[in-house]
Formats: C-alpha cells, sequence, structure tokens
C-alpha cells in the first residue's frame, strides 16, 4: 500500500464492500438449471450468428429457444407448411420439460394430438392437414435432452393382396 494516495486504498475497500450485498444473488443465478423451455426458431450447431435460411422456412413446428439443430442427422424437403423430413435437436432442457413445452406448443401451431408415450424416450404423434408428425424425445448423455422431429404426407401404405 502505498502512502502517497491513501484515499485510493479507502475508495477501493469502499467500492469492493459497496459490490458485497449483490455477491449472494449473483452467486445464486449462477446456480440456477436451466431457463424454462420456450419457442423459437433454433440455431445450427455451429452457428456463427448467421441465420440458416432453410430452418428460418419451417414455421409450423415449435422449436424451443437456445435448442441447438444436428445437420448431420437432418433432411428437410420443402418449406413453410408443407415440408417433410427429419428435424434432429439437442437441448439443455429436461426430458420431461421438452415433452411438456411440444404437448403444449404443437397444439397451438394447429396440430391435433394423436397418441403420445412418456417414458426413457418419449414419442408424441400429431396431425395436421394432410402430414404426421412423430416426435422421439430422449435424454442426452452430458445432460439435456435430444428431439427427433419426422414429419411425413399421411395416408394409407396398405399392401394389396
Amino acid at each position: 500500500m502505498s502512502s502517497k494516495h491513501p484515499s485510493a486504498v479507502n475508495f477501493g475497500l469502499i467500492a469492493v464492500l459497496a459490490t458485497l450485498p449483490f455477491a449472494p444473488p449473483l452467486v445464486l443465478a449462477g446456480c440456477a438449471g436451466p431457463p424454462p423451455v420456450s419457442a423459437t426458431q433454433p440455431t445450427a450447431e455451429g452457428d456463427t450468428g448467421q441465420s440458416t435460411p432453410g430452418f428460418a422456412q419451417l414455421t409450423d413446428i415449435p422449436m424451443p429457444a437456445r435448442a441447438s439443430i444436428d445437420l448431420g442427422r437432418t433432411l428437410i424437403l420443402g418449406s413453410e407448411d408443407g415440408w417433410i423430413g427429419r428435424v434432429a435437436l439437442s437441448t439443455r432442457a429436461s426430458l420431461n420439460d421438452l415433452y411438456d413445452f411440444y404437448e403444449r406448443e404443437m397444439t397451438r401451431f394447429g396440430w391435433r394430438k394423436l397418441t403420445s408415450v412418456r417414458s426413457a424416450t418419449s414419442v408424441l404423434t400429431y396431425s395436421r392437414d394432410k402430414r404426421i408428425a412423430t416426435i422421439a424425445i430422449a435424454g442426452a448423455t452430458l445432460g439435456g435432452s435430444t428431439a427427433d422431429i419426422t414429419v411425413s404426407p399421411a395416408g394409407s401404405n396398405q399392401v394389396k393382396p
């Protein structure tokens, strides 16, 4: 400590003491779990801030906030309300939170629930117009969860004798 500037030392000590009341909320905020799942457009894995035009065109399926798209496992044909294919997502949300998100949001996007199974790998199936959407949700190895959303045309695939 320098004797030339004793007020600087006192000012520094006062500045540190003044911030102490704010420290516990900051520490507790860091311990909070992942935020609730909300709808937004996802970003592609390895995204550099530039939008991925193909995914912005998927307007009829809710996407969790801060979800990452696994481009190696995703295949989309078409766009907007007529696309078919698979979108593979990963998110920090738990399996239960992601299941609840899709159960809540799919009906808001005009999909009608056909069936669902809630388990270690949960599956939800919906219909809308002439398409079927199947959402398979599983826990991820290092926390969070993954979802494979497969959309296909509805129709009869019966084999004739």
